[in-house]
C-alpha cells in the first residue's frame, strides 16, 4: 500500500502543477455535483414513491370500504331471508312441504327483493336444508350442484361463519357467493340449512373499482388466503385459479404485514412494483394493487432534464472557476520558473514583477532580492578579482633581477665586515633574507613563527636608522608560532608603529606583538607606547580609498586590511584603538589555518 502511494505521489510531482490543479478542481466539482444530483434523484423518487404508496392505501380502504357496505347489504338481505318465519318453518319440515307451502315461500321471500337495486347485480339466491337439499331457487342463473357439496364444507370448517369465495355458474358466469349457514330462531346451535346468493364478479371490478384511477398500468383485484383470484379489472388475470405468482405474492404481504407495512416495493410479473393491500377480516381477502416502477418514475423522470440543466449549468461554471483560479497559481509559477532559468542561463538581470500579496508574490519578491544580491556580489567579486590582480602585479613589479641585488647585497656585506663595520653588516644581511623571504618564496600563506622571523629583520634594518631607541618583544604561546597566516601581513603595521608612533617619542618606546586563540579565530595585536592618533587619522589608515607612501613592502595598513578580507572575507580583517598620548593597538582577526609551516633561517649566499 505504502509503495502504491509513493508511486502516486511520484505520478503526480511528475505532472504540471497546471494540470493538478485542473484535475484536482474538475474532481472536487464533479464528484459532489453528481452525488447530490444523484442523491436528489433518488430522494425525490422514493419520496414520490411513498407518497403514491400512501395514496394507493387511502384508494384501497376507500374502495374496502365501498366493498363491505355493499356485502352488508347482501349480508343484511341474507338475514331477512334466514329469519323469516315461513323461511325457518319450511326448512324445519322440508320433506312434508305441499307445493303450496313451496309456492308460499317463493312469495315471500321474492318479497324480500321487491324495489331494491341490490337485485341488478344477483345472479341467484338458493336455499339447501341440512341434507343439502335444493328447497328454494330464486334468480336465472344457478350454481352447479357440484359446487354445493365444497361450499357447505367450508362452512363446517369455518365453524358456521360466512364465506365468500369465487364460484362459476351453470351459464359460466363468474360470480362471488355469499354462503351462510341457516340456524333454528328457536335454537340457534340447530343449523336447519343453506343459503347461497352468487353476485356477479363484474359488479365489483366494474361498478366499484373499474374506473379507480391507481395510475397508468396498475391493476387492482381480489385474492382469498389461499391465492386464488376472486375479483379483477384485467381481464388477463385467472378468475377462480391462483396465479403464478400467488405463494410470492402472499408470502411478501405476510412479511410485510409483520413489519407493519401495507405497501411496499417487490417484482411483478418481472418488473419492479409497487404492491399495496388491504385486508377485509370479516370477508377473509385481500384487495391489492399492483403500480409499475415506470408509472412511478415518471414524474421523477419529467425532472431529470432540469436536474441535468442545472448540473450542467454548476458544472460548466465550476469549469470556468476552475481554470480562474488554476491559472492564478500556475501563471505565476510559469512566470517565475522562466526568470529563473533565465538567471541559470546567466542573465543578471532576470526579473519577476508580481504585486499581489499570496505566498507566490512573496517568492517573486524574494527572487528579485535574491536576483540583486547575487548581481551585487558577482560584481564584487570582479572588483576584488581586479585588486588582486593588481595586488600581485605590485609584488611582481618588486620581483627585479632578485639574484642580480642578492649578490650585490652579499658583496656589499662582505665588504662592510672586511672594513670591520659590523651594524651595516648585520642590516645588509637582514635586508637579504627579509627580500629573500618575501619575493623569492612566493607561498601565499605562511607560518607565524616565519612572519616574526621577517619581522626581526625588518627591525635590525629599522635599527640602523633609529638606532636603539625601541624594543620589540614578542609574548606568543609556542603552540600558536605554527598557526598559518598570509606572508608579509604583520611587517606593514611594525612600520606605521615605529614610522608614526615613535620617531616623535623619548627613549624607552616598546612594540609588544601577542598573539591569542579565539574560537576558531586568531587575534594578533601589534601594540605601541607611542604618541597615538585621533580617532579620524586611525579610519583614515584603514580608508581603501588611502594609499600610504611607500615603503619597504609597498603596501600599506589598508592593503592589509584589505587583502585579508579578500581571502577570508568581511568578517575579518584590522582594527585600530589609539589614544593620543598613550599608544595604538592594531588588532588581526584571521581564521585558525594549522599549516605546520616552519621556515629555518637560511643564509644570504644565493
Amino acid at each position: 500500500m505504502l509503495l502504491k502511494n509513493i508511486r502516486l505521489s511520484n505520478l503526480l510531482r511528475n505532472s504540471k502543477i497546471k494540470n493538478r490543479l485542473i484535475i484536482s478542481f474538475i474532481l472536487l466539482s464533479i464528484i459532489p455535483l453528481f452525488t447530490t444530483t444523484l442523491i436528489a434523484y433518488t430522494q425525490s423518487s422514493k419520496a414520490i414513491n411513498t407518497k403514491i404508496g400512501t395514496y394507493s392505501l387511502q384508494i384501497l380502504d376507500q374502495v374496502r370500504d365501498e366493498i363491505k357496505r355493499e356485502n352488508r347489504k347482501l349480508e343484511y338481505l341474507s338475514d331477512q331471508v334466514m329469519m323469516n318465519s315461513l323461511v325457518q318453518a319450511n326448512l324445519q319440515h322440508a320433506t312434508k312441504l305441499d307445493p303450496q307451502s313451496v309456492m308460499d315461500t317463493y312469495y315471500e321471500v321474492n318479497q324480500s327483493f321487491n324495489g331494491r337495486k341490490l337485485l341488478d347485480h344477483i345472479k341467484s339466491m338458493q336455499i339447501y336444508n341440512s341434507s343439502k337439499e335444493l328447497v328454494y331457487d330464486l334468480g336465472y342463473d344457478k350454481l352447479r350442484s357440484e359446487d354445493i357439496e365444497p361450499l357447505t364444507r367450508m362452512i363446517e370448517a369455518h365453524k358456521g361463519n360466512d364465506i365468500w369465495t369465487h364460484v362459476v355458474t351453470q351459464n359460466g358466469v363468474d360470480c362471488i357467493v355469499l354462503a351462510r349457514e341457516i340456524h333454528s330462531g328457536s335454537n340457534w346451535l340447530e343449523s336447519i340449512g343453506y343459503v347461497f346468493i352468487a353476485i356477479k364478479e363484474s359488479f365489483y371490478s366494474r361498478d366499484i373499482y373499474e374506473d379507480v384511477n391507481m395510475g397508468e398500468g396498475a391493476d387492482l383485484f381480489m385474492i382469498d388466503p389461499q391465492g386464488s383470484v376472486l375479483s379483477s379489472r384485467n381481464s388477463q388475470m385467472p378468475i377462480g385459479h391462483r396465479m403464478d405468482q400467488s405463494d410470492e405474492l402472499l408470502e411478501t404481504i405476510v412479511e410485510n404485514e409483520k413489519k407493519g407495512k401495507r405497501a411496499f416495493s417487490s417484482t411483478w410479473n418481472h418488473n419492479g412494483t409497487l404492491i399495496a393491500y388491504s385486508y377485509d377480516s370479516s370477508a377473509r381477502w385481500y384487495l391489492v394493487s399492483t403500480i409499475p416502477s415506470s408509472y412511478l418514475n415518471k414524474e421523477t423522470r419529467a425532472i431529470v432534464p432540469y436536474m441535468l440543466i442545472v448540473t450542467a449549468i454548476c458544472l460548466l461554471f465550476s469549469l470556468l472557476l476552475t481554470f480562474v483560479i488554476s491559472g492564478s497559481i500556475s501563471n505565476p509559477l510559469q512566470r517565475l520558473t522562466l526568470s529563473m532559468k533565465q538567471l541559470a542561463s546567466g542573465n543578471l538581470q532576470a526579473s519577476n514583477e508580481d504585486s499581489s500579496h499570496d505566498e507566490i508574490g512573496f517568492l517573486s519578491n524574494r527572487f528579485n532580492t535574491m536576483v540583486l544580491q547575487i548581481s551585487d556580489l558577482v560584481e564584487q567579486t570582479k572588483n576584488e578579482q581586479i585588486k588582486k590582480r593588481e595586488f600581485e602585479l605590485q609584488m611582481l613589479q618588486a620581483q627585479i633581477n632578485p639574484h642580480f641585488l642578492f649578490n650585490t647585497l652579499n658583496s656589499l656585506k662582505w665588504t662592510a665586515m672586511l672594513n670591520q663595520a659590523t651594524s651595516v653588516s648585520d642590516g645588509l644581511g637582514a635586508l637579504a633574507e627579509l627580500l629573500r623571504n618575501t619575493i623569492v618564496d612566493t607561498k601565499e600563506m605562511i607560518s607565524l613563527r616565519s612572519e616574526l622571523t621577517n619581522i626581526d629583520n625588518y627591525i635590525v634594518i629599522q635599527r640602523l636608522r633609529y638606532g636603539a631607541t625601541f624594543e620589540v618583544e614578542h609574548r606568543i604561546d609556542e603552540g600558536l608560532l605554527e598557526i598559518g597566516i598570509l606572508k608579509f601581513i604583520l611587517q606593514p603595521i611594525v612600520e606605521n608603529a615605529i614610522i608614526h608612533g615613535l620617531e616623535e617619542s623619548a627613549d624607552n618606546n616598546k612594540i609588544v606583538i601577542t598573539a591569542i586563540r579565539l574560537e576558531g579565530h586568531i587575534q594578533i595585536s601589534i601594540m605601541d607606547n607611542g604618541k597615538g592618533m585621533e580617532p579620524q587619522k586611525a579610519h583614515h589608515l584603514l580608508d581603501s580609498a588611502n594609499k600610504a607612501k611607500q615603503r619597504l613592502s609597498n603596501i600599506g595598513i589598508s592593503n592589509v586590511n584589505e587583502r585579508i578580507k579578500l581571502h577570508f572575507g568581511d568578517e575579518y580583517g584590522i582594527t585600530i584603538q589609539s589614544e593620543v598620548g598613550v599608544g595604538t593597538t592594531v588588532s588581526l582577526i584571521m581564521p585558525l589555518v594549522e599549516i605546520g609551516d616552519h621556515v629555518d633561517d637560511k643564509s644570504i649566499d644565493c
